[in-house]
C-alpha cells in the first residue's frame, strides 16, 4: 500500500483503469474519481451521484471513455471522457440480475441471473445513451465473463465454464466449454 485515500464511508467496489480509480459507494450511489497518476498525492477528480436503482454492490467495467455500472437488473453508462464532471448517458432494465459486465467494441456483454429469463444479454452500445438489448442465451446463470473477438468465455453455475459464438449478436450459440 502506497497510499490511503481519505473517506468519509468505505468503497463498495472500484476499478483502475489508466491513471484514474472509479471508486463506487453504494450507500448513497455515488461514483467518485481520483487521479492515481502519483499513488503518494492522489487527487479527487469528479463524482456524480448515479440516477437508477442500485441496491447491491455494482461491477464496474471501462472501455474507451465510458464507465459501465452494472447492478441488479439495471445497467448503466457514464461518460467518463472529462474526469472533472462523469455524465450519466443511460440505463438498461432487463428482469434478470447483473452478475458481471465486459465491453468490446460497441457491444458490452452481461452476465444474469438465468432465474429471471437471461445467462448472457448481448447489449447494442452504439448509441450510449440509448443501449438496447441485442440478443441473449438463457444457457446456463454467467457469474463472470470475458470477451475475445466473437467469443465470449463465461463462468456459469455448477462451476461450468461456456464458450458462446457471438458472431451473430442476436444468437449467442455456446459452441464449447466444460463442467
Amino acid at each position: 500500500l502506497v497510499t490511503k485515500l481519505d473517506s468519509e464511508d468505505k468503497w463498495d467496489t472500484y476499478c483502475v483503469a489508466g491513471t484514474t480509480l472509479f471508486a463506487f459507494f453504494l450507500s448513497d450511489a455515488v461514483l467518485q474519481l481520483y487521479d492515481v497518476t502519483n499513488p503518494n498525492l492522489p487527487e479527487t477528480l469528479g463524482d456524480l451521484t448515479v440516477q437508477g436503482k442500485i441496491y447491491s454492490v455494482p461491477k464496474l467495467s471501462v472501455f474507451g471513455s465510458h464507465l459501465y455500472v452494472a447492478s441488479d437488473s439495471y445497467a448503466f453508462i457514464i461518460d467518463i471522457s472529462s474526469p472533472l464532471s462523469p455524465k450519466q448517458m443511460g440505463t438498461l432494465t432487463l428482469t434478470s440480475r447483473f452478475l458481471s459486465i465486459s465491453v468490446s467494441g460497441n457491444t458490452a456483454y452481461v452476465g444474469a441471473d438465468n432465474n429471471g429469463g437471461s445467462g448472457l444479454v448481448v447489449v447494442d452500445i452504439s448509441d450510449p445513451s440509448t443501449p438496447v438489448q441485442v440478443g441473449s442465451s438463457t444457457f446456463t446463470t454467467v457469474y463472470s465473463l470475458s470477451v475475445s473477438g466473437t467469443k465470449v468465455v463465461a463462468a456459469g453455475a455448477g462451476r461450468s465454464l461456456v464458450v458462446f459464438d457471438v458472431s451473430n449478436p442476436s444468437s449467442p450459440q455456446p459452441v464449447g466449454g466444460y463442467s
